[in-house]
């Protein structure tokens, strides 16, 4: 039985939480979640008998292949903003990741960002507060 699965396309932060859970669903039922998270190439061990060698070049076929996957599956249902976005992106994790910088912010990048409007705050008190002095020193000087 063939599987359909309708996703609008991504186009903004406006349908990113309802794209986002479709994708999610879709790639665990194409069982490929994991290469948009963790999953790593496969390795061939330095000391490798014939055997593992053959399944060594097996693993790495199938992982090209889930790769490919899940990444036709993310790019294909983004509309053309989003696929410039993550055009310099060259793995399934990378757009993956990149996705969820732009539209769910991380905690180090929410911090950042924190940090930035508070010392900007900060900046802007102290010209407030030079301003006010100043003006306070020209009053009484006359």
């Amino acid at each position: 039985m063939e599987f359909k699965a309708h996703i609008e396309k991504l186009v903004g932060a406006s349908n990113w939480s309802k794209w986002k859970r479709q994708i999610e669903l879709l790639l665990r039922h194409r069982d490929v979640h994991d290469v948009c998270r963790d999953r790593e190439f496969p390795r061939l061990p330095a000391e490798a008998s014939a055997e593992a060698i053959a399944a060594y070049e097996k693993a790495q076929k199938a992982f090209v292949k889930d790769y490919s996957l899940a990444q036709l599956i993310l790019v294909g249902n983004m509309d053309d903003s989003n696929a410039e976005l993550t055009s310099v992106c060259n793995t399934a994790n990378s757009v993956w990741g990149k996705l969820l910088s732009v539209y769910e912010q991380s905690s180090g990048q929410r911090l950042d960002h924190l940090m930035e409007n508070f010392f900007a705050v900060k900046k802007n008190w102290r010209m407030i507060l030079q301003a006010i002095l100043q003006s306070c020193k020209g009053t009484l000087a006359n």
